[in-house]
């Protein structure tokens, strides 16, 4: 979808023109670099905004021990997603990648799995941050933790 989808960048492009409380800084985007260039990223080329990959590297998921855990997970159904607990230490270093790029301080658009959206909303708002929370998905599939492979 962040790669081709013709809904999610109208609904993209839509934002880019909104006025915010303060100027669009940067797009952060949860991607996977091997699909090529996501819409967010040449929308963010496109009006001279900064872009950046929030995800773990697969050396970043390696070292801190989650590698095997996150290429294992099932692959997600139309009524069903997987989270794994994982996830929360990659969510734990996207919000770290926002502090660190100096975007947290700026508006910025993150652009992220379901799987992962309401657990990295929290976490930005446990942090102090004002986050206007939106979802591109009509219907969303449950979402179901698992906490084994073989759950």
């Amino acid at each position: 979808m962040q790669h081709s989808e013709p809904g999610f960048e109208g609904l993209l492009r839509a934002w880019l023109v909104r006025q915010y409380f303060e100027p669009l800084e940067a797009i952060a985007e949860e991607y996977h670099d091997s699909l090529g260039p996501s819409l967010g990223k040449r929308l963010a080329q496109d009006h001279g905004l900064r872009w950046y990959n929030l995800d773990m590297t697969t050396d970043e998921k390696l070292k801190a021990g989650i590698l095997n855990e996150q290429r294992s997970r099932p692959i997600s159904q139309d009524s069903l997603a997987y989270r794994v607990p994982s996830d929360e230490v990659r969510e734990a270093a996207w919000v770290e990648k926002l502090f660190s790029s100096g975007s947290i301080t700026q508006t910025t658009l993150v652009i992220c799995g379901y799987v992962h959206f309401d657990c990295l909303v929290a976490r930005l708002r446990e942090k102090g941050h004002s986050v206007d929370a939106r979802v591109y998905l009509e219907t969303v599939p449950e979402i179901r933790l698992l906490r084994r492979p073989d759950d």
